[in-house]
């Protein structure tokens, strides 16, 4: 679903390698706190509205910087998974300390003010109506040297249903980078990998471990093989600007693996995992690595991901939105925004 075009500004963001690759290891889910399940007398449709009409007042909000407002929208008693477009900003766990920070990009450059235009706010529902996930492109729009500078950057992010409202327990924000220069800046030692944490643990170590072998099998192998009627609703997000499918083109491009030659393997480092009180759904955070070679020498490269799995009817666990990047600091997307500082 897509909304109209907004001036808004934008809303916050056990090593498993080779179960990832296709082996085994130990993992486990934690079971999300008890969440309303979708309104009695609320239909699907007005759900997603609803969920639409949040998001968007979430961008109002922290466009004036209103951030005890945009706090009251997120899952603090939760486990949450926040990360940004830079190495460090990444909140996980309830109430993480630096959640209640301003984590917005060059917040001293738009003191001035700050404007983002939203492109296409694409939304989703769990079939029983009590999960929702969303992708969109923003305009971020910052001044620099007496002009209005825009970058693009990309978030997906994950509510749920409590009580009457949708709160945020999942974000991922990030800046489209081509493979190559990924590639060129981790030979350079340049490419900072994300910040590290635990792996959950909890009682699901079963299914936690399944859930990430499918998602180890999508790095790897691709989405084929995807049930027809979930099909249009797919969404993949590569590390590079172009690397967006939707769709059957989603299900027809090449594994992430294969961007970085016939010899990658991309493995789970570590994650964290929450399932919906249905148990039929369930959303990633997790640091990657790809292995790969150039010029004969070993490369390790790290990158980041989140995704969102759904089981629907009697149906097998299938993977509906994938959100991959490479961290950037600060200065290193100025680089690419507005050149190199002089």
């Amino acid at each position: 679903m897509s909304a109209s075009a907004w001036s808004l500004p934008l809303a916050l963001t056990m090593s498993v390698a080779a179960m990832a690759c296709g082996g085994s290891s130990r993992s486990a889910a934690t079971i999300a706190p008890a969440a309303a399940a979708q309104d009695s007398n609320l239909g699907l449709e007005e759900l997603r509205k609803s969920l639409e009409s949040t998001v968007l007042e979430n961008y109002v909000q922290l466009s004036y910087g209103n951030m005890d407002s945009l706090l009251d929208g997120v899952a603090k008693d939760r486990n949450l998974q926040l990360a940004g477009v830079t190495p460090r900003d990444v909140l996980l766990g309830p109430n993480p300390p630096g959640l209640h920070k301003d984590r917005r990009l060059y917040r001293r450059r738009i003191v001035d003010g700050l404007r983002i235009l939203s492109k296409n706010l694409d939304v989703h529902l769990s079939a029983d109506g009590s999960v929702g996930w969303i992708y969109d492109e923003f305009s971020y729009r910052v001044l620099y040297m007496g002009r209005e500078a825009s970058i693009p950057i990309r978030v997906t992010g994950v509510y749920v249903r409590d009580v009457e409202r949708w709160i945020l327990v999942a974000e991922h924000m990030s800046y489209g980078v081509a493979i190559d220069d990924i590639v060129a800046l981790r030979t350079q030692g340049k490419l900072v990998a994300g910040k590290d944490f635990k792996s959950n643990f909890g009682t699901a170590k079963e299914l936690s471990a399944y859930l990430i072998g499918l998602i180890g099998g999508a790095l790897n192998k691709g989405l084929q093989g995807t049930p027809s009627e979930l099909v249009p609703e797919l969404l993949v997000l590569m590390p590079a600007a172009e690397q967006e499918f939707h769709g059957q083109g989603a299900v027809d491009a090449a594994p992430l693996a294969a961007s970085f030659g016939a010899d990658a393997s991309i493995a789970v480092r570590e994650f964290q995992l929450q399932l919906a009180p249905s148990k039929r759904l369930a959303w990633v955070f997790a640091n990657l690595v790809v292995k790969t070679q150039r010029n004969g020498d070993a490369v390790e490269i790290p990158l980041r991901g989140s995704f969102v799995l759904e089981r629907r009817k009697d149906r097998d666990w299938s993977l509906m939105q994938m959100h991959i990047s490479a961290a950037l600091l600060e200065r290193q997307l100025s680089e690419r925004v507005f050149g190199p500082a002089e």
